[in-house]
């Protein structure tokens, strides 16, 4: 089955103080390493460019599977991301993650996709969790789409969530919420490497 995955990664890494994406991390980039992980199953990947646009489309660009966007509005916030970023999806399930999650692996997509064909076209949303605490990548169904774009830019997911059918998998993997926003988590996240 093809499916995509939604990323953006438009923030200005406000929290972390530099610019988080492109810190180093394994053999690459945080960026780098997410888009891997998303691609070990995903048959393409859009990425969603805002902050340092230019030099993110450039250091990502390849392989063929990688499509970028730019939303020139990402100070508005993650949903615009998103709503720009949705506008490019092509398959009827999707992704979306976290650019700043990179060690969400082949494991937790597989799961959710796993999960996705087991229930039968129950639900519209599939969601990851971890002790209770919702996690990435979430899987949604393109009929997703019109919602999230007649939301304001403002909006958030939780407030897409709310109009449709959505399956929790609880999953023994604390990298389905652990993301990197400070100093502190990017030290943490490299002893674990």
């Amino acid at each position: 089955m093809e499916i995509d995955c939604l990323i953006p990664a438009a923030g200005f890494s406000s929290r972390m103080g530099k610019w988080k994406l492109m810190l180093p991390y394994k053999t690459s980039t945080i960026i780098e390493n997410s888009i891997k992980n998303a691609l070990s199953l995903c048959s393409r990947v859009v990425i969603v460019a805002g902050y340092r646009a230019e030099e993110l489309i450039e250091r990502v660009k390849s392989p063929p599977q990688i499509e970028t966007c730019i939303n020139k509005n990402f100070n508005r916030g993650m949903f615009s991301s998103i709503q720009e970023g949705v506008k490019l999806i092509e398959t009827d399930w999707f992704f979306i993650t976290m650019g700043d999650m990179p060690d969400i692996g082949t494991d937790i997509y597989r799961s959710l996709i796993e999960a996705r064909e087991n229930n039968s076209n129950k639900f519209d949303i599939i969601r990851p969790t971890y002790h209770g605490k919702r996690g990435h990548p979430v899987l949604l169904h393109r009929k997703t789409i019109k919602t999230i774009l007649k939301e304001p830019s403002t909006s958030e997911m939780k407030n897409i969530f709310s109009h449709f059918k959505v399956l929790d998998i609880e999953m023994d993997i604390s990298q389905t919420f652990r993301d990197i926003d400070t100093p502190e988590e990017y030290k943490s996240i490299l002893e674990t490497q």
